[in-house]
């Protein structure tokens, strides 16, 4: 059954391909824009991918349209700012390794080979794949449907995966989470981490103990929910003063939402803080004491001499201004050193 249902899917790709061998291209071309966070990104790579796994599992030998494709790739690789590898590349590849006998691609190979870190790190032109579309179990296409981005068959067929889990373990729960986060029902993950969190302390394992800590803040901090992150942060920063868990992580994260939470809890905007009327919309039943408190752990905890990154200073320095402490200032001047120091170029 579930086999059935993606391959219907896959198989609407045919429609896409005939288009593609009239002419049409726009849909799977190159086609660039600029995204705020991730920057040059290319709005047309899930389309090109589906292609890919249509001409893969059905085994369409069309050596022209592979290498076109191939090329359209390339071009992303090579000017994508998330660089990686992908895997329209790595199927387009098998699938023109098939015709390179007498190596008139071999340089091709080789420029994808140089497209970017990732490619020069992991990129094998001699990959091997599996085109038999039958071999997939009900886990392999659920995250086929990921890749292409098929939501509403991915969520029927992870409603029949956890009909098929006997006994729940931490691996099970882990990869529910990252199905309920891709299908946007982040609301259904808070039983998964406090079931997760639940099991760290089992284990009796400090780091793992304060790591699920910080993944059920990240989960409340992403649903606005500043007061359940802030009573989490409370019970998390009992165990931080263990020097098990000092240096980048797990402490690190606990400040990096220590900071996120005060902002939220503060209404920082991007002008600067919002009127009272809009922090307490912002965060109802908010505390101020507890506000200053957590701002004064945290801003301590930073500056116990460890070597932080970028965006932790950067939350620093906002949740500085969010508390109107004048070391903002100061703070925004270490962030500027330690870019200096590391080469990069200062933000904000």
């Amino acid at each position: 059954m579930y086999l059935d249902l993606l391959r219907a899917e896959i198989l609407k790709q045919r429609e896409v391909y005939l288009a593609l061998k009239a002419g049409r291209k726009e849909s799977v071309c190159y086609k660039s824009y600029r995204h705020p966070e991730f920057g040059t990104q290319d709005e047309n790579y899930e389309n090109r991918l589906r292609l890919a796994y249509y001409l893969l599992y059905e085994k369409v030998e069309d050596e022209e349209v592979i290498f076109w494709l191939f090329q359209e790739e390339l071009i992303d690789r090579e000017t994508n700012s998330f660089q990686g590898i992908g895997a329209a590349l790595e199927i387009l590849t098998f699938l023109l390794a098939k015709y390179n006998t007498g190596h008139s691609y071999d340089a091709w190979f080789q420029r994808a080979k140089n497209a970017n870190f990732d490619c020069a790190c992991g990129y094998d032109p001699a990959i091997k794949m599996n085109d038999k579309f039958s071999d997939n179990d009900l886990l392999d296409c659920i995250y086929l449907c990921k890749d292409m981005g098929f939501r509403d068959v991915m969520e029927l067929l992870v409603d029949l995966w956890k009909g098929s889990v006997a006994a729940w373990g931490d691996a099970d729960r882990e990869s529910l989470i990252r199905f309920y986060t891709f299908l946007g029902k982040e609301e259904e993950n808070e039983m998964l981490y406090l079931e997760q969190l639940s099991s760290a302390k089992r284990t009796g394992k400090l780091r793992d103990t304060v790591q699920a800590y910080n993944r059920l803040i990240r989960h409340y901090l992403v649903l606005g929910q500043c007061a359940a992150a802030h009573g989490c942060l409370d019970e998390a920063r009992e165990l931080a003063e263990d020097t098990e868990i000092h240096g980048l992580h797990p402490l690190g994260d606990l400040l990096e939402e220590a900071f996120e939470v005060i902002c939220q809890e503060r209404a920082e905007t991007e002008g600067g803080i919002a009127a009272e009327k809009s922090i307490a919309v912002a965060c109802p039943g908010r505390d101020d004491t507890k506000t200053e408190e957590l701002w004064e752990w945290a801003k301590a905890k930073f500056t116990n001499g460890t070597e932080w990154y970028g965006n932790l200073y950067i939350k620093r320095i906002a949740a500085a201004k969010a508390m109107k402490d004048p070391d903002s200032v100061k703070f925004d001047k270490e962030y500027g050193d330690w870019c200096k120091k590391v080469g990069i170029k200062k933000r904000g």
